[in-house]
């Protein structure tokens, strides 16, 4: 049943990017923005150093990516790295709601947890809410329901004190990570058949408290063309509470997940 979701999911985005060239235009000449769907279109891709899974101590390089859609001649509204895709449906730059989706990778079972069950990728959708209070200041809300490796509840909110001078843009803020029972035993939690095939002697730990997680994120933006900016951030989160009890974390990992990354993004 699993795999047949995976064919229609797949199935419905090929149908949609066979679409986008006959829904885009241009927005004018002379090098203005492509209009899809009645939105301007960014594209920003990324390269990154971050822990091979959530709450591992061990880090690889990866690439990573996200599109945004924008009102069309308005002024460049600031996105921080972590935000998930998203489609403002209704409001306006003060205020700005609708339709938001993240992809979260898989889990192996190699390293450290061999002998554990591989979890799968999977796609989460839901809603965010963006509020800026102050022009220097947002603060951002999503909620996402799993499809796929999760089929957990799980919630992010922030803030962003946001500097911007000539062509460069700088933000810092907290975070905070929120999730259900179900995201925890799914990604903290040990069975007693993977604590017996683990060559780490681990035990068995029932994970039934939300996970949670604490931290702050940096990004520096500079702009160098109407169309080009180049991009970094920085971003540390403290796992707490059973995700930071689990053996996965406490005997195989680490509490404290560290992510740094570069990239380019292209105003279509």
């Amino acid at each position: 049943m699993s795999r047949l979701c995976w064919i229609v999911a797949l199935g419905a985005i090929s149908a949609l990017l066979g679409a986008l060239p006959a829904a885009a235009q241009e927005d004018g000449k002379d090098g203005k923005r492509m209009i899809f769907f009645g939105r301007a279109l960014s594209a920003h891709v990324l390269l990154g150093v971050a822990p091979d899974y959530i709450g591992s101590d061990d880090y690889r390089v990866r690439p990573a990516g996200s599109l945004s859609l924008s009102t069309p001649g308005a002024e460049p509204v600031f996105t921080a790295p972590d935000d998930g895709v998203n489609l403002g449906l209704i409001g306006d730059n003060t205020f700005s709601a609708g339709p938001v989706g993240r992809w979260r990778s898989g889990r192996d079972d190699h390293g450290d947890l061999k002998g554990f069950d591989k979890i799968d990728w999977a796609i989460e959708a839901g809603a965010f809410a963006v509020w800026w209070p102050a022009d220097w200041l947002r603060l951002r809300g999503e909620v996402r329901r799993g499809f796929g490796g999760n089929t957990a509840w799980a919630a992010t909110v922030g803030a962003d004190a946001v500097y911007r001078k000539a062509s460069w843009t700088m933000s810092i803020g907290p975070r905070l990570r929120w999730a259900d029972d179900k995201f925890t035993r799914t990604y903290f939690g040990v069975t007693p058949a993977e604590a017996a095939r683990s060559p780490f002697g681990v035990t068995a730990y029932d994970a039934d408290g939300d996970f949670l997680s604490m931290g702050v994120l940096g990004s520096l933006e500079y702009q160098w063309s109407p169309r080009w900016s180049f991009t970094s951030n920085a971003e540390y989160q403290r796992l707490t509470g059973d995700a930071a009890d689990s053996p996965i974390v406490s005997e195989l990992g680490s509490k404290d997940q560290f992510r740094v990354t570069v990239g380019v993004q292209y105003a279509f």
